[in-house]
């Protein structure tokens, strides 16, 4: 009912405008759209509801907002969960964090419903469920051009309230320990791999003050098709090292892989946090120890050989680490990681 490139391609539109649109909107639509945006406590997954709803309408104005499952009884009910994950989260992963940086936000018990009711007895915050089933009621006897310019405000509160989130590091005194534990804990956090590549380009970024340091997503590596490695070093423009980034356990093939990348000889780093595929670890080694006598070709195991590399960092680089990871995930593009190293980081200098 609500086709998801079209949605996609409204919600870029709506974010381009953001700067110059004119919002048209009922003053009542308005209040509380911006009361439902500044709530805090337990009101994540009615903002994701909220913007989910308002795209759905924009896209097909034959859907109901209040619907959660299309299997409501409400008249022109949808998926909005599917609508949810698949454009809003994944829209929202590249801008910032609008809405909560929630991955599944309709695994919310107060989202598990066929429709959204204020009169719900299960939802317990009373209040911010009252203001969201009157903002979408709004938003379904809206105008087509109100529901846009409706969509376009809940963007632009998003927009500025990530743009007044900074990713900062509580300034102390750093120590040896402090930055084993940050590694070992956010290694232990599920993103992608692009956190492993993050603490490799920030360990490197912070040792080496000549050397340019290029850190790309291993989520998006289509985007990245001319490298030969998840983090390269660059020294007057000339690529002298290229790294090879595996948090999930390496294969045989990954090693063959990165060889064949590497056609100009440059130093060549595998770098993995979860051990070696099955039974592989002895052919890995020797495979990368053959290649390692006619060119330089190592390996890295993180939870062995990050430690003594911090060692070698010294205090007055350490304390800028947790932050250097973070800014490495923002240029990735990876927001809700960076947030979580920036929160996990100044939580352990605060203990």
């Amino acid at each position: 009912m609500v086709d998801h490139r079209d949605a996609e391609e409204v919600l870029e539109r709506a974010w381009e405008d953001i700067p110059s649109a004119q919002n048209q909107l009922p003053p009542r639509l308005k209040q509380k759209i911006e009361a439902l945006m500044a709530a805090t406590a337990g009101a994540k997954g009615f903002k994701y509801l909220l913007v989910t709803g308002i795209l759905a309408k924009a896209v097909n104005p034959e859907v109901h907002p209040r619907a959660i499952q299309a299997g409501s009884n409400l008249q022109g009910a949808y998926d909005a969960r599917s609508l949810c994950h698949k454009v809003v989260v994944r829209f929202e992963k590249t801008k910032g964090n609008l809405f909560g940086l929630s991955n599944e936000p309709f695994v919310n018990k107060a989202l598990r419903h066929p429709e959204h009711d204020k009169a719900n007895p299960q939802l317990r915050n009373k209040k911010m469920a009252t203001m969201l089933h009157d903002a979408l009621e709004l938003v379904r006897t809206a105008r087509e051009d109100e529901v846009y310019a409706a969509l376009v405000h809940v963007l632009r509160l998003g927009k500025s309230s990530a743009d007044t989130t900074k990713v900062t590091a509580v300034a102390g005194e750093d120590d040896l320990a402090v930055s084993i534990r940050f590694i070992h804990e956010f290694l232990r956090m599920a993103n992608g791999g692009a956190g492993l590549v993050a603490v490799w380009a920030a360990m490197i970024q912070l040792t080496d003050d000549d050397a340019e340091v290029r850190a790309y997503n291993p989520n998006q590596s289509d985007e990245y098709s001319g490298t030969i490695g998840d983090v390269e070093v660059f020294v007057d423009d000339l690529l002298i090292s290229a790294t090879e980034c595996k948090h999930r356990p390496i294969n045989l093939d990954d090693v063959e892989h990165g060889l064949r990348k590497n056609i100009g000889g440059a130093e060549y780093i595998f770098v993995i946090a979860d051990g070696f595929h099955g039974t592989q670890e002895k052919a890995i080694r020797d495979r990368i120890a053959q290649a390692g006598k006619v060119g330089d070709v190592s390996l890295v195991e993180a939870q062995h050989e990050f430690p003594t590399i911090l060692k070698v960092m010294g205090p007055h680089r350490r304390k800028r680490l947790g932050s250097a990871v973070a800014e490495i995930l923002q240029a990735m593009r990876e927001f809700g990681a960076a947030e979580g190293a920036s929160t996990l980081w100044n939580g352990l200098l605060k203990k």
